[in-house]
Parts: C-alpha cells; sequence; structure tokens
C-alpha cells in the first residue's frame, strides 16, 4: 500500500471514529512512539529518538486537554497529575535518563489497559440488558 494511500485510509478512519475509538487511538500512538523512541535510542539516532519523545508529549498533551473537570472530578484531576507526570519524564528523558522513558511508558500503558477495559465492559453492557442478564 503506499504512503498517500495509507494515510488516507488512517485520515478516513479517524475522522469518522467515535471518541471512545480516538482515544484508544491516542493511547496506543504515545505507547508506539516511546516504543519506537526506545529503539532509536538503543540505535544511536538521537533525532530519530527526540521527535518520539516529543510525538508521545503531544500525544499525551492531546489526551490531557479531553479531561473534562467538571463531570470528570477528582478522577479527571487524577489522569492530569499521571499525564504531566508522565510528560515530566519524557522531557527528563531527552536529556539522557532512560529510565524516565520507561516510568512514562509504565503510567501511559495502565490508564490505556484499563481504559481498554472499561470500553470492553461498557460496550457489553447493552447486550447483556437486552439479554436480560441483568435485572
Amino acid at each position: 500500500m503506499s504512503t498517500n494511500a495509507y494515510d488516507a485510509y488512517r485520515n478516513a478512519g479517524i475522522g469518522t471514529a467515535d471518541p471512545i475509538t480516538l482515544t484508544t487511538m491516542l493511547y496506543d500512538g504515545a505507547l508506539k512512539a516511546m516504543k519506537k523512541a526506545r529503539i532509536y535510542f538503543s540505535d544511536g539516532n538521537r533525532e530519530r529518538f527526540l521527535d518520539e519523545t516529543q510525538r508521545a508529549h503531544l500525544i499525551i498533551g492531546e489526551l490531557m486537554a479531553t479531561l473534562d473537570h467538571e463531570k470528570g472530578g477528582e478522577l479527571a484531576d487524577q489522569m492530569s497529575e499521571i499525564y504531566a507526570r508522565s510528560i515530566r519524564c519524557l522531557v527528563s528523558a531527552t536529556l539522557g535518563d532512560l529510565a524516565q522513558l520507561t516510568e512514562a511508558e509504565k503510567h501511559i500503558d495502565n490508564i490505556a489497559t484499563a481504559w481498554k477495559q472499561a470500553t470492553i465492559a461498557m460496550r457489553q453492557e447493552p447486550r447483556r440488558i437486552a439479554q436480560g442478564a441483568v435485572a
């Protein structure tokens, strides 16, 4: 598949995705960028390492911007703190502390895993109600 065809396909998917799917895509994108950054660091490719840590930084910033502190209350505040910590870790990683990249990855992976589990449970709930499993 050519790059232009792939980009068109990806953009169409993003443009038609619901907010839950878009959030999942952001988590996956941040984790992918951090994994790539680790590979580039190991290969000694500083420029690409910085590109990928910046990409992860921007994605996590976007996740932070989507938090609704009025409706989300304490949970939104806690997630904002985790996102901010992850961004600080990424900045530290660019200064040569790769353990900080690992920490950021761990935080985002934990949230992404919980998000995906909650999404599965939420999407199964209407089926259970329709089948009479929930009274």
